[in-house]
């Protein structure tokens, strides 16, 4: 198991992270920030100077270079103005652009290295739903939060200074009133990403809904059995309660910014008043104070608009980067995303449990206990039992997605933790009972399982065995052609060529050991029997001699003859998981699981000939299921 290094993801990180990865954008943005800090105090001076210059001229003739100067660093403020938001809307899209190539890339590739674990835990999944959706948004607005953060108090801190110089009581006043009004907006917003963060839960719930009333793979049912309306009043009620929550954030940040508003109004009036002593002694020139007061009461506009928006987004941000930082704390599995690791002669002898236990995280309750068995290479065995006895764990903790087992588990006598996890990908090859349809080709959906060798005999020996030769000929560029619903020229299959699709894709990985984990739950019990017998045949025709069709020509080389061979030689160790037992008669051995162990293990005629069994009382309930 591989413990990931424990890290704070703090602003720090953040800003380190936004430099690296969008220099240019994140640069750009600091500058503008600052410089857009700087303009009211620049206007004030240039407004100051040209009101001075002009009282300097009273009854005489005002020549335009006296106020030129001015005048033009006055037009220049109302350029940059003017500019600064247009490039700013160039190079948000080229940021996000950059950050979302960065960013999806590396939070996918820690989604795909974590512990199994975290996959079947709901904390764990709202978690990561809230840390990669749409992640390069949250990263730039939380960058823009931050720059537009520093332009205010840049901002403030520099009129605050010109003002202090005429009256230190107006800049007290200044500070006095701005440092609450920063508080109080930034706990609101920390209320605010509370509500938000329920809210956000309760819409990926209704955008699920939305999709089963929208979707194509619900069509037909939404057709047959009419649910579309009471979907759509649970879809309706969820909307209601996110737009609620809503609504109460958007009270909150007016009132807020209402309440910091009519404060900053009447700090201006003060600041006013204060100045007119300075004003009157001649401490403040007629200039200066008409820049201040139009550059204090522009700030109060801004401010009253702007601070809630800065606060909420800063608050937003911290609580972001506290579940970004849960998320990159999430431990890894070793190897995760390795490709599968053949190791060179290898075949699977023997799989032997010693007294496994194992409780799912969380968990009180055991799902196997002191669980023992033995199972030997090259055979078939059925693993039986009801639903929820822990079939499907044995399948999680043999193919390593799960760690945190207690006794052993063997392979060819060797720990199964000592193993690799990219050997133990090549080592089994599973289909599970919710098997995935991919929208690629036919061909590609069965390739996926070896992706690192192109084997065409193999693939048209498993389409032949599995009886898929019909499906391909259907199909309007054959094998080439595109699966599932993505393309408009894509074709859906059957439930049952589907699940055949999976199977073909275990035989293709070649792997020594196939297990089936319940693919054909959803099938009635004879489809499903029928099902086993096709893979029965398909991987015991494995090991027959072969055919003539896959005779040897004269002009394959000895490494295709010898892989041909190969081909031909391998059986391996195959697993059935059913809680039916229509194809657990077809098996050399069934092992029956209850109560977290193994409670009887042999032939089927062995287990229906034992008086009181459970594998007897099993079967006999079931019989009916395949009898004509």
């Amino acid at each position: 198991m591989k413990d990931s290094k424990k890290q704070t993801y703090n602003i720090l990180t953040f800003l380190g992270d936004m430099t690296k990865i969008i220099p240019f954008h994140a640069g750009y943005l600091l500058l503008a920030a600052l410089v857009n800090a700087f303009l009211p105090t620049v206007q004030t001076l240039a407004i100051a100077e040209f009101v001075n210059r002009v009282e300097g001229t009273y009854g005489g003739a005002l020549e335009v270079h006296m106020v030129l100067a001015p005048l033009l660093i006055l037009l220049g403020i109302v350029i940059l103005k003017q500019m600064i938001p247009s490039v700013t809307n160039l190079i948000d899209a080229s940021a996000q652009n950059r950050l979302k190539a960065v960013l999806r890339n590396r939070f996918m590739r820690k989604q795909a290295a974590l512990q199994y674990r975290y996959i079947e835990d709901n904390q764990s999944c709202a978690l990561i739903y809230r840390v990669c959706e749409k992640v390069e948004n949250r990263f730039w607005t939380g960058y823009r939060t931050v720059c537009n953060g520093i332009e205010l108090v840049v901002k403030c801190v520099a009129l605050m200074g010109i003002v202090m110089q005429a009256s230190v009581l107006s800049g007290g006043a200044i500070l006095l009133v701005s440092v609450p009004l920063f508080y109080l907006a930034y706990r609101t917003g920390k209320q605010n990403y509370v509500l938000q963060k329920d809210a956000v839960e309760v819409k990926r719930r209704y955008q699920y809904l939305a999709r089963i009333l929208s979707d194509r793979d619900h069509a037909k049912e939404r057709t047959m059995f009419g649910y579309s309306g009471q979907i759509a009043k649970e879809y309706d009620s969820l909307s209601d309660y996110a737009n609620q929550r809503e609504a109460v954030i958007l009270k909150k940040r007016y009132a807020n910014m209402k309440s910091g508003s009519l404060t900053m109004v009447v700090l201006a009036v003060i600041i006013m008043l204060l100045l007119l002593p300075a004003l009157g002694s001649g401490k403040l020139s007629n200039g200066l104070y008409v820049g201040l007061v139009t550059s204090v009461l522009n700030l109060v506009q801004g401010m009253s608009w702007n601070l809630s928006g800065i606060m909420q987004g800063a608050a937003d941000l911290n609580a972001y980067l506290k579940d970004v930082s849960a998320f990159l704390g999430m431990e890894e599995k070793a190897d995760a995303i390795v490709e599968p690791r053949k190791i060179p002669g290898f075949r699977v002898e023997t799989i032997e449990f010693r007294k496994v236990s194992f409780r799912y995280p969380g968990r009180e309750e055991y799902v196997l206990k002191d669980c023992s068995f033995a199972l030997q290479g090259d055979k078939c065995y059925a693993v039986v039992g009801r639903n929820g006895a822990g079939k499907s764990t044995l399948t999680k903790l043999l193919t390593g997605l799960y760690e945190e087992y207690e006794g052993q588990i063997l392979i060819n006598g060797r720990n199964l933790r000592e193993y690799r996890y990219g050997e133990l990908k090549w080592m089994f090859s599973v289909v599970f009972q919710d098997f995935a349809r991919y929208a690629l080709s036919f061909r590609d959906n069965i390739s996926v399982g070896n992706v690192n060798e192109e084997k065409e005999r193999l693939l048209g020996r498993i389409i032949e065995k599995l009886e898929l030769e019909p499906c391909v000929q259907e199909l309007p560029w054959g094998l080439d052609s595109k699966l599932g619903k993505l393309d408009k020229d894509g074709v859906d299959l059957s439930g049952g060529q589907w699940q055949k699709l999976a199977i073909a894709r275990l035989l293709y990985s070649e792997a020594p050991v196939n297990i089936l984990d319940e693919p054909t739950a959803a099938l009635d019990p004879k489809s499903e029997a029928k099902v086993y017998e096709t893979f029965r045949r398909a991987t015991m025709g494995a090991g027959d001699s072969m055919e003539d069709g896959d005779s040897m020509e004269d002009g394959d080389s000895m490494e295709e003859k010898h892989s041909m061979e190969e081909e031909h030689s391998r059986k391996g160790l195959t697993i059935l998981i059913t809680h039916r037992l229509g194809a657990a008669r077809m098996a050399d051995e069934i092992l029956v699981l209850d109560q977290g162990r193994i409670m009887e293990q042999g032939t089927h005629k062995a287990l229906t000939g034992l008086e009181n069994g459970l594998y007897r009382e099993m079967f006999e309930s079931q019989r009916c299921w395949y009898e004509a």
